[in-house]
């Protein structure tokens, strides 16, 4: 039972005969309330335009985003999921050089550089920590042309202080280095972990700056998300993009979850509590150990007993995915993620890996 991702509910479904809406997800890093009550009107509300073709410029979402940043519409490219703007992304820089990414991290962004016929560089394993500056730098020097950077980064939440991101972007600038800042997590990130460089891609013309809606606003399966970049990048990324990739029903979900502040506001305040609490009765264990990032998940090292793929084929069988990390580069059979999530379900959890201890 594996996946090159989390959140395969209809894998385990098919597998163990549960039903996909039954099992508690821990291993996608979503908002824990799900999606915003307002854009599950707002598709229900246009339902009735499923035989109309989606508004392939996405203008409106495109002027929501931009008031939403204080930015032009044509600072934004709005994708099938932030992992359509990897591979576009990918395509149109691999043809200057290599791909340079630390590890472990997000396994979308090297698949994306090989499918395109690029090579990666790759720094050494950060499992505990963020990369440092030179290291990426190293990988410009080695001859990357293009840098993915996840901030915070999946799957150990580490976060690269923004002076350090940002003497980063001065380097890769300098040397002519595009610069991919995955921001999925930052809305859920701890509270002064991290901040967004949105606001910066008209001073660093090659940085693309990734959000996605799957994550702080639970709109995963709808497929949306975005970049935010220089005027002329945002044209380059668009004369490549599939045409309609972006249902009407994604769109008008994302457009009024965009409006929803408190419902992410929300998810912030849930997280703030839960994930001290869950680290804590995660600790209290002697076979495995929460690592500590600043994001809404945990990576968690197992000691012994288990290795990650039967650890999450047991806890399966119980109705509780978690996320197998196996398969990130960097990383061993010995590393599992979980989101965190509403008490009731973390609960649920902790009380299925007391259970393995005895």
């Amino acid at each position: 039972m594996s996946s090159l991702h989390g959140s395969d509910v209809w894998l385990v479904e098919r597998a163990l005969g549960l039903r996909a809406e039954s099992i508690i997800d821990f291993s996608a890093n979503v908002n824990p309330y799900g999606p915003s009550p307002k854009a599950i009107r707002a598709v229900l509300d246009k339902v009735w335009m499923l035989s109309a073709y989606p508004d392939d410029e996405a203008k409106a979402l495109k002027e929501k985003l931009a008031e939403h940043y204080d930015l032009r519409p044509s600072n934004f490219v709005v994708g099938n999921g932030s992992t359509e703007i990897i591979y576009t992304f990918s395509k149109l820089v691999v043809k200057e050089g290599p791909g340079g990414m630390h590890i472990p991290t997000f396994s979308e962004y090297e698949r994306a550089v090989r499918v395109n016929d690029g090579e990666c560089l790759f720094t050494k394993p950060h499992v505990y920590d963020p990369p440092s500056v030179e290291e990426l730098v190293e990988l410009i020097d080695l001859g990357a042309r293009a840098i993915f950077l996840c901030n915070p980064n999946n799957p150990n939440g580490a976060v690269m202080r923004s002076k350090d991101v940002e003497e980063l972007l001065q380097e890769a600038d300098r040397k002519g280095v595009y610069v991919l800042l995955d921001e999925d997590f930052v809305e859920l990130a701890d509270e002064g972990s991290t901040r967004s460089f949105a606001e910066e891609v008209e001073r660093f013309d090659r940085l693309v700056v990734l959000r996605s809606f799957s994550k702080s606003h639970g709109l995963a399966g709808l497929r949306i998300g975005y970049a935010i970049t220089s005027k002329e990048l945002a044209g380059r990324l668009e004369s490549l993009r599939v045409r309609w990739n972006v249902s009407t029903l994604a769109q008008e979900a994302a457009m009024a979850a965009l409006e929803d502040v408190e419902h992410v506001e929300a998810a912030r305040r849930l997280i703030k509590l839960e994930k001290p609490r869950l680290v804590m009765q995660l600790e209290g264990l002697s076979w495995l150990r929460p690592i500590y990032g600043h994001a809404n998940f945990l990576l968690i090292e197992l000691k012994e007993k288990f290795r990650s793929p039967d650890l999450k084929a047991e806890l399966a069988r119980r109705g509780l995915l978690v996320r197998d990390c196996s398969n990130f580069r960097g990383l061993t059979d010995k590393y599992i993620r979980v989101a965190v999530k509403r008490p009731w379900e973390n609960e649920l959890l902790i009380r299925a890996l007391r259970e393995l201890d005895d």
